[in-house]
């Protein structure tokens, strides 16, 4: 492996994920005495919640629990293999580690950002013969990010409501995607998998091709179950060209993709059919929406790809290349039809799109802008221009390697030790069957989430997507707190819920007035400064 892979991108690609693991390290090492870092990234600041859900599976995976279910909901559902695995399997693994779920979480994300690096070094080999072609693409394919910030100055009231994509959209870009989420990385490399797999086995056959584009396609079925609408596609398009303009397949060779195809099929079928089944997970589908913003976004964010390309266009069509090349202009086209097509998931077909953006910007580059420069000047606007191009991708890493230093102004980020003290009497006494009631807000002020990442426990309000009827429990949530609501409807309430302790904090004192202390049926069994937990009698 070292022999394929040189020296210089093994140091690379170590760097790269020191890089993107700078944040974390500093929030570690930033924790004032007593105090625990959760392991969350502060900007975007709705990936403390996404972390939270993730802990939420790994937290299952390490008790053995294979079937998934929500815990930041109170509702009896059933649990789904599969989805969700790979978190589940995390969890798995760290079962048999002496390390935290969060560790396990960053030691799987550093590992497979090397892995990203090694995957686009051999998807560009596919492509170019130079040394230096391939840097180019690796350097694209991992630290480019958009240039969506520009709208900040040229159309202001645009992003008055929806900011740059470069800090908030993480699907869309390579490096902030592994920056933040290990499944992100790992759906990426087996995408790359998938193309080179498939490729191989057209143009070389053989058995350990299809098995590897079967595997393949089947875990990123689990990883990406929606990217069926992208991949699918991809590869019966290029099928049909192999067949009827390469003529490099037949009819009866081609049948056997019917296998990995039938594979990834079922395994997404069986995923849309059971998070549909039961109203639990339809409500969970029904609220995890993700549409695409302005199109202007994506004009903007895809810039420094873009310009290029669109140099190197000319060249491109009139040159006699390698009909590889159909990988990624295809890959490309779909993904910008599926990003405005009308379905909940538009822009989750992001995820991954860089790594064809690259390699499309890397030969604009090389075989044309560059031909466009004085030899002198070569260097220094090669270098220029890539420096531009990662404003975006390092700016995100210096802002939460800042906020992480500081805990005090950033308490969001980390367990304070009267919080500590509130978890480690809990999971004493907690069992699977029981249920805290919680808070959490719009701007995800509140415990729930909180609660289960740190314990993996079962909450009544938790997160907007996994909490079913959202609003609606926070609604309740108030209604219960408000000091006009009578104590009958209190334990009705309580009693039809299931809940058998109240978690009462800040967040909890702000929902009304009214004080668990004040009640004969709640037996107060935790006190510290800021917390207080209450027994359902």
């Amino acid at each position: 492996m070292m022999k394929r892979f040189p020296r210089a991108l093994w140091v690379y690609a170590l760097v790269f994920a020191l890089l993107t693991s700078l944040p974390y390290l500093v929030g570690q090492l930033s924790a004032p005495a007593g105090w625990q870092y959760t392991g969350a990234a502060s900007i975007p600041t709705g990936l403390q919640f996404d972390f939270a859900s993730h802990m939420a599976k790994m937290w299952q995976g390490s008790r053995g629990q294979w079937d998934y279910q929500l815990l930041f909901t109170h509702e009896s559902h059933p649990g789904l293999p599969l989805v969700q695995g790979f978190y589940v399997a995390l969890g798995a693994v760290a079962r048999l580690t002496p390390f935290t779920l969060p560790l396990v979480f960053h030691i799987a994300r550093f590992l497979l950002t090397i892995g990203v690096v090694l995957s686009i070094w051999s998807l560009a080999g596919r492509f170019f013969q130079k040394s230096s072609e391939r840097w180019l693409t690796v350097i694209i394919g991992t630290l480019f990010s958009g240039w969506s910030w520009l709208l900040l100055i040229i159309s202001p009231h645009l992003t008055a409501q929806v900011g740059p994509i470069e800090f908030w959209l993480i699907d869309a870009f390579n490096g902030l995607g592994i920056l933040y989420m290990p499944h992100f990385a790992a759906a990426i490399i087996l995408q790359i998998v998938v193309v080179i797999a498939y490729d191989d086995w057209v143009r070389q056959g053989g058995r350990k091709n299809l098995s590897l584009l079967t595997i393949a396609l089947a875990l990123e079925s689990i990883l990406q179950p929606y990217v069926i609408l992208l991949l699918l596609p991809l590869l019966v398009l290029l099928t049909a060209y192999h067949i009827f303009s390469a003529h490099r397949l037949s009819w009866q060779r081609a049948l056997w993709l019917i296998i990995p195809f039938a594979v990834h099929a079922l395994l997404v079928l069986y995923q849309f059919l059971v998070l549909n089944s039961d109203p639990i997970w339809a409500n969970f589908t029904a609220q995890n929406q993700t549409h695409s913003p302005d199109p202007a976004y994506y004009l903007f964010g895809y810039l420094p790809f873009v310009i290029p390309i669109v140099f190197g266009a000319r060249r491109f069509m009139l040159e006699d290349a390698d009909d590889q090349w159909w990988i990624p202009v295809l890959w490309i086209a779909l993904v910008a039809m599926l990003i405005f097509a009308p379905f909940p998931t538009q822009r989750r077909y992001l995820l991954g799109v860089q790594t064809p953006l690259a390699l499309l910007a890397a030969y604009g580059w090389s075989r044309s802008v560059i031909s466009r420069l004085p030899q002198s000047a070569r260097l220094l606007g090669s270098v220029l221009y890539c420096t531009l191009a990662t404003v975006a991708f390092l700016a995100m890493i210096i802002f939460n390697t800042a906020k992480l230093s500081q805990p005090q102004q950033n308490p969001e980020l980390f367990v304070q030790p009267d919080e500590a003290a509130g978890y480690d009497w809990l999971r004493q006494v907690i069992t699977p069957q029981d249920l805290i009631l919680t808070t959490f807000d719009e701007d995800g002020t509140g415990s729930g989430h909180r609660l289960v990442a740190a314990l993996g426990v079962r909450v009544f309000l938790g997160h907007w997507i996994e909490t079913a009827d959202f609003k609606q429990k926070q609604a309740l949530v108030r209604q219960f707190y408000t000091s006009s609501t009578g104590d009958e409807w209190r334990q009705s309430f309580l009693k039809q819920t299931g809940v058998t302790y109240i978690w009462y904090d800040e967040s909890a004192r702000q929902q009304g007035t009214w004080n668990p202390q004040e009640s004969s049926y709640l037996q107060p069994v935790f006190t510290s400064l800021r917390v207080s937990i209450y027994k359902v009698n």
